[in-house]
Order: C-alpha cells, then structure tokens, then sequence
C-alpha cells in the first residue's frame, strides 16, 4: 500500500471538516477521478481515489450527525436505497459466485491488475476486478446512505447546492488551465493530479480544435464528469437560483462540452437535451395546455439562427463544421478505438447470451455502454433492480419536498439523468462515481425534509 500526497490532504480534511463542510469536501475529491490517494501494489496498483479515502470520514461525521440506527429508513421499501441496497448485494455475491459457476464458460473482455495485463480478451474466471467492482459498488451504496443522512439537516440542500456549484467553478477552472497548458506553452501543472496509473489519452487536436480533459485521464472522462454538472447548474438557472452564477457556469461548461471534441459530450448532450424536451412535451400534454418556452429555448432558437446566418454567408465553414462531426460522431466508429469499443459491447452482449442472462459476474466483463455493462455483469435481475433505483430516484413528486429545496432536487434529478445518458455513450465499467451517488443522494430528497401529510379533519380539530 503507497500512499500519496493526496492521502495527507484527504486525512485532513476528513479529520478536520464539519459535518456542514463534509459534502463540500466530498464533491471536490470527486473532481480527482485520475488521482490516487493510495495506490495498492497487490492488485497492480489498483488506485483508491481520493473520493474513495473520504468515505470512512464521510460516514463518521453522517454517524455523528444522525445516529446510524436511523439510516435504516433510507434503505426501507419504498425508498430508492431499498433497490440500491438489493443491487449491491446481488453484485457482490455476484462478483464471488458467478465466474466460479459459469468458469471457462464464454470469452470476455477484461482487465486483471493482478496479472498486470491491459484489457484482454480471456477466458471468464475469477479476477482482481471482481474485488475491486465489488468494493466500489458496496462504497457507492455507502456514500449514497451516508450523504443521504447528512442532507436531513435544516440548511443542508443549500449547502449540497454551492458544493455543487464550488465543484462546477473549480471543473471549469482546470479545464481552461488544461487549455493555457497547450497553448500558451505552460508547464504541465495538471499532470501532478493524474497520479493514478491510467493511460493518459490528452494530447492531440480533432478538426482543429484541441482536446479538453482537464483533471481526467481522457476527454471521454472529463465529458462524463461535466455533463451533469451542467445539467444541474442549468437547471437552478431556469429555476431563477442565483441566475448570473448559475447561468455563468451552465454557459461555461457547455461551452467547454462543445470544444472538447469529446463523442461523449455530443452524443450526452443531444440525448439530454431530447429527453428534457421530451418530457416537457409530456407534462404538457397531461395538463393539456401548451409547452412554456423559456429564455433558454428562446436563447437557442436564436443561436440556431445565427448559426445558420453565419453558414448561408461562408458556405466553406459548413464544410469545416460538417467534417468536424463527421470525425467526431461519424468516422469515430471507424477509428481504432470505436472498432475497438465496438467489439467489447459485441462480446457483452454475447456474454449475457453464453450464461443465459444471468450474468457473468460484477466486474468481470468490460463493455462500452452502461446497458451492455449491467446486463454482462449482473444479468437481467441486476439490470431491472438498478432500473428500479433510478425510477424511483426521478420519480420523486417535488410536490412532497419542502419549497426551499425543491429546485435542488429538481437538479440534482436532471444530473442523474445527464450521468446515465453520459454512461450509455461510453462507460465501461459498473461504477459510476462517487459524484453520481451524491446526486442520486440529493435526488432522492431527505426524508426529514418531506412534507408532512395533512391529518384527517377529525385529527385537526383535536390538534387545534
């Protein structure tokens, strides 16, 4: 085990935050994903993510703020965690018993830090990545239970909100560091964060424009990481919450999406920005009245617009912009790494077909695509439960949550949203983050926070 300076900050500041400061201090290890706090030589040097370290401290301060035999309402039937709680634990026995059972059984695409071997095509056995995927799904469970008890407090949804937004500050600010790095010749200061012995994939320009990672190991990551920064901070933006620092930082990382020639930023943010459409379509038809256009749809209309204006005038940027999308959604398929990526989802989906749906284990198959992850790994069963998670997470009636802290909710309900579109473009893994569990947290809304039931007639007047 070898820790790092980022170990002394996490230890710090986990010692030393408030419970109030606690989810401040949780989103911005989040921002470190290509770090390592501690880097774990038996597993080949397996990293434990400074957002990983903070969990002990962050259930410490959540038990000292709510006692911990008050953590089983988070987990009740009904509640999000209650399929979140089920999903952990089919994972887990999962991750044990599935490659013993179904051994040699089918070929998959895996990684094993214990044999230090990159992602390979093997033969389905037990490897290190079950362990690893295991333990991160059981810390997921944690953070979410754990951010869930401390967001019960009076104030906290605020306080989770400028968390949030501190994050989105600090996220743009690495990424235009990530640009002066390159042109205008700076020292590499972000390489000292990208400690955590992945391959780093930053350099290089598509249609002229240079890639944008910031603090992660690739633009792909950054793009994951920022989409539901955006869609939470646009969201507190249409809601009127602090309009010019949440509009400021909406147009930044938008901005940042666009010129990061990332797939994952274009294709999240289509498929974002049709659900949401989509869903406002629904809302109207139900109330059966017309769908409001806001500032912002105007505000697009007219860059649409423009955009056009500006291509009719010089037809030789149309040809520019058509062939930089081309490379970037088009021709990526065609590219080494969309053959490649390409090929592991077909070998998930055949893994889900080889061991008749049940899975071949959590952590065991490495596919391209969220769906194609769940249903390799952990089968239908795992599949349907984490559907049932995020049903219920963006389900929430806001007309139950306190007036101060609906927009939160509403944003943090949009951030899961952007998350899952995000990971269906290009996650490989089960895990999704620590950030993702603390907006599905936040999403899911403080039980304490609820508003209570009006009583019977009878009752009140009783009360009264």
């Amino acid at each position: 085990m070898t820790p790092t300076f980022f170990a002394l900050f996490v230890i710090l500041a986990g010692v030393f935050s408030s419970a109030d400061n606690m989810l401040r201090t949780l989103m911005i290890c989040t921002l470190f994903g290509a770090s390592a706090a501690i880097a774990l030589p038996a597993l080949g040097g397996a990293p434990i993510t400074p957002a990983v370290m903070l969990l002990p401290f962050l259930m410490w301060h959540a038990a000292r703020d709510r006692a911990p035999s008050t953590w089983i309402r988070h987990v009740e039937y009904g509640q999000a965690g209650f399929w979140l709680l089920l999903l952990v634990l089919w994972g887990v026995l999962s991750a044990y018993f599935l490659p013993r059972l179904f051994i040699g059984e089918t070929m998959l695409y895996a990684t094993d830090r214990a044999s230090m071997t990159g992602v390979k095509l093997l033969s389905l056995r037990p490897l290190s990545t079950n362990l690893t995927q295991a333990a991160y799904a059981v810390g997921g469970l944690c953070a979410f239970v754990a951010v869930r008890a401390l967001l019960e407090a009076e104030g906290r949804m605020q306080r989770f909100r400028d968390a949030v937004l501190l994050l989105a500050a600090i996220n743009c600010a690495a990424a235009l560091l990530n640009l002066a790095e390159r042109h205008l010749g700076l020292p590499s200061l972000l390489a000292i964060v990208r400690n955590a012995g992945y391959a780093i994939l930053e350099g290089g320009n598509v249609g002229g424009l240079q890639r944008v990672s910031g603090t992660f190991a690739e633009a792909s990551a950054f793009a994951s990481f920022s989409l539901p920064l955006f869609a939470f901070s646009a969201s507190l933006w249409r809601d009127g919450v602090r309009p010019a620092w949440t509009g400021t930082l909406a147009l930044g990382l938008l901005l940042l999406l666009l010129i990061s020639t990332s797939t994952t930023a274009y294709a999240g943010l289509c498929l974002y920005a049709g659900c949401i459409t989509l869903a406002a379509f629904v809302r109207a038809f139900r109330r059966g009245d017309v769908p409001h256009v806001g500032i912002l749809t105007v505000l697009l209309w007219l860059l649409l617009v423009a955009g056009c204006i500006v291509l009719l005038a010089r037809p030789e940027m149309a040809t520019r912009v058509a062939d930089f999308f081309s490379i970037t959604l088009v021709k990526k398929l065609e590219s080494a790494s969309g053959i490649e990526r390409g090929t592991w989802n077909w070998q998930a989906w055949t893994n889900f077909l080889d061991v008749y749906g049940v899975g071949v284990g959590l952590g065991s198959a490495r596919a391209s695509s969220y769906p194609l992850v769940l249903l390799s790994n952990v089968g239908i069963v795992g599949a349907l439960l984490f559907l049932a998670f995020v049903g219920r997470l963006l389900t929430t009636p806001l007309r139950d949550v306190a007036p101060e802290d609906q927009p939160v909710v509403k944003a943090a309900q949009r951030a899961v949203l952007a998350a899952l579109l995000a990971a269906c473009v290009s996650a490989v893994v089960f895990d999704l983050g620590m950030a993702f569990y603390a907006f599905a947290a936040a999403a899911a809304a403080p039980l304490s926070r609820l508003a209570a039931p009006t009583p019977p007639m009878g009752i009140r007047h009783e009360l009264a």
